[in-house]
């Protein structure tokens, strides 16, 4: 029985740091990018395992790298589109729940003996988006054209 290549050992420790540390935390690694580093990571410890059995650790290692690299990526941007999509199928909700017209039905039977007179106001603006410096009423919580959150005025 062949004892285990201590370099090849050393090799998935220091790739599951990197690929550990890399993926944790905001402002750094897209969800492509740390699939790909996990996948060549996992895909290199695989292959370095498979390609010591045949007597070849370093072809299946680099294959294994290669190969996981490219499934991770690949895993990786199916999840940040996913993410995407909800993003947009909530601001839509969103934007769709906004301009809903509020209805009150009337009671049967009920006659109005004279039409409401009513004068046109002006509705007053407290939100903004920061990114445009666009201002609109209290009633919108995104903004209509970009989607993004809006802030009340100080």
């Amino acid at each position: 029985m062949k004892r285990p290549n201590s370099r090849l050992t050393l090799l998935m420790v220091m790739m599951t740091l990197v690929t550990g540390c890399a993926t944790g935390g905001t402002g750094g690694l897209s969800e492509r990018e740390s699939g790909a580093l996990l996948g060549g990571g996992l895909g290199a410890g695989l292959g370095a395992i498979i390609g010591n059995q045949t007597g070849h650790a370093g072809a299946g290692t680099a294959i294994g790298a290669g190969a996981g690299a490219l499934a991770g990526a690949l895993m990786g941007e199916s999840q940040r589109r996913q993410k995407e999509n909800i993003k947009n199928e909530l601001r839509q909700e969103s934007m769709q729940q906004q301009y809903q017209p509020q209805y009150a039905p009337q009671p049967y039977g009920a006659q109005q003996t004279q039409a409401p007179v009513t004068t046109p106001t002006q509705e007053i603006h407290n939100k903004y988006n920061p990114r445009t410096g666009q201002t609109f009423p209290d009633r919108f919580k995104f903004d209509p054209n970009t989607g993004e959150e809006l802030q009340y005025l100080r």
